[in-house]
């Protein structure tokens, strides 16, 4: 797989960065567009989708080092890990198409960072504490009370029990954190919580000037709950959780099929997509078809139908005239790239820890 890796993209030039390497060790440097420099390095190696996950933490821990660096002078827009286009030439399309895009999403995040902030308590001790719980106390005196070994389903139940006392302090201390600290940030993203022992891990976006006021804001949270929370905080990072690139090619054989759905012609808009779907949607929605059990099926379809055709809309941007519209062909196809610029998908799930509580 050989390529040009895509690290970011920035409003200013840049010739090196001192002191680091892409991935496999390979100089990095810019390719400019207009107002924009596309961060890269030249890639010769695996497809990151059949590499071992050692493999794959070692690259993307040298992307996120040259993001990082770069960072430090730079306001950059970060890229998706594993993107790879082939030629030079693609990488120019790419800023093309996409440069309105770019270019306000760098004046967004311009004087911008992002700070995570992770609390963990002591699992025992909560455990402890939760024990003398009302309902965990009968719970598991009626167990005592009955002569032999608790049962399998009895054990299940207790622990159920205990499980849903635990997530229910999680919730509460988590949201206490969040508004605690969110007067001093810009925006929040729940991350996923990837151990029992965690009880929040949020991204903050924080104005540069404010850093030092939201590290306050952390080290008073700290104090608040009396030592019984750890708390850590990792930032400045670039702001990866609330404006990463996404780029993938179009599909070609769903692209008519999602003109049809709509009845557009071969000639399209985001306008013309946009009449379309509010015409269609105002017409099979469930709301207005009572009884009907497929309206809602059709609904998703159009719904799934607008998306593509306005990402190919934006991605193709720069290959049609905006007066006329986008000639939905195999070779304008070949050439857009649907760009998406999207904050992380990750949500806090329930947690899903066993949980062990003593019987006596």
């Amino acid at each position: 797989m050989d390529g040009k890796y895509i690290y970011g993209i920035i409003g200013s030039s840049l010739k090196t960065v001192s002191g680091i390497s892409g991935l496999g060790s390979t100089p990095i440097y810019t390719i400019p567009h207009h107002s924009l420099n596309c961060v890269l390095s030249d890639y010769s190696g695996g497809d990151f989708d059949c590499m071992s996950k050692e493999e794959v933490v070692r690259c993307l821990l040298a992307h996120q080092i040259v993001v990082e660096k770069v960072m430090r002078e730079h306001t950059v827009l970060p890229m998706k890990f594993g993107t790879v286009l082939a030629t030079p030439d693609e990488v120019l399309d790419l800023l093309s198409q996409g440069h309105q895009q770019f270019v306000e999403a760098l004046t967004w995040i311009a004087d911008k960072v992002e700070v995570e902030v992770a609390a963990t308590w002591d699992t025992a001790q909560v455990l402890r504490e939760i024990s003398a719980e009302p309902e965990i106390v009968r719970a598991r005196e009626a167990i005592a009370s009955r002569p032999g070994q608790p049962t399998v389903e009895e054990r299940l139940r207790l622990g159920h029990i205990v499980k849903a006392s635990m997530d229910r302090h999680r919730d509460s201390y988590r949201e206490r954190m969040i508004d605690f600290l969110k007067p001093v940030a810009l925006d929040v993203q729940p991350n996923a919580l990837v151990s029992e022992q965690m009880v929040m891990n949020v991204a903050f976006l924080v104005e540069k000037a404010d850093q030092e006021e939201f590290d306050s804001q952390v080290g008073q949270l700290n104090d608040l709950f009396h030592g019984q929370i750890n708390f850590r905080i990792i930032g400045p990072l670039p702001p990866y959780s609330f404006a990463t690139v996404e780029v993938a090619r179009p599909n070609w054989e769903k692209l008519p099929q999602a003109q049809r759905i709509l009845g557009l012609p071969q000639v399209i808009s985001e306008a013309r997509v946009r009449k379309a779907y509010r015409e269609m949607a105002a017409a099979c929605h469930p709301d207005l078809n009572p009884g009907d059990n497929l309206a809602g099926e059709r609904l998703a379809k159009i719904q799934e139908a607008s998306s593509l055709l306005l990402a190919y809309c934006r991605g193709a941007e720069g290959l049609g005239d905006p007066e006329k519209g986008l000639l939905l062909t195999g070779e304008a196809v070949e050439r857009a790239f649907l760009i998406i610029i999207r904050r992380s998908a990750t949500e806090v799930p329930q947690s899903t820890y066993n949980v062990a509580l003593p019987l006596q």
